[in-house]
């Protein structure tokens, strides 16, 4: 799984496209009701890198922020609408990244799951990753 190289990614119509470089921070599923609904699923998976490791090479003119709450960005590709990637804040320097646009391997396996208090009903995991009250240290269970 360790990835030492360029890590791609892309919008769903690939007209933004990205990499990063590794080591990157974390491999988390978010739970959270914005991660939900921005994206039509049951949680959204994520990585982040210092933003020095992040960079647009293609499509940059086409990314647009939205502020979703306070101190909360989620940049978008204004041609297809996919959410690429995530700035708060809370966490300056960091970039966020939705690992479903990436097209190469993520040097870590997942590591957590978060907003775990905000899980859709119908969906149950049964997986040993630690599963934490909001974006927090406080275990759910």
């Amino acid at each position: 799984m360790k990835n030492h190289g360029k890590i791609r990614g892309r919008c769903y119509c690939a007209v933004i496209q990205f990499e990063l470089t590794p080591p990157t921070k974390i491999f988390s599923h978010c739970h959270c009701e914005s991660c939900r609904r921005s994206h039509g699923s049951a949680f959204v998976s994520w990585t982040s890198v210092n933003e020095k490791q992040f960079l647009i090479t293609a499509g940059k003119e086409l990314v647009k922020s939205y502020e979703s709450s306070p101190d909360i960005f989620w940049q978008f590709c204004t041609h297809c609408g996919s959410s690429i990637f995530q700035t708060t804040r809370h966490a300056p320097g960091t970039v966020y990244i939705t690992a479903a646009a990436l097209l190469d391997p993520l040097d870590r396996q997942p590591d957590s799951h978060v907003s775990f208090e905000e899980k859709v009903p119908w969906l149950e995991i049964h997986d040993t990753l630690p599963k934490y009250a909001e974006k927090s240290s406080s275990l759910v269970t």
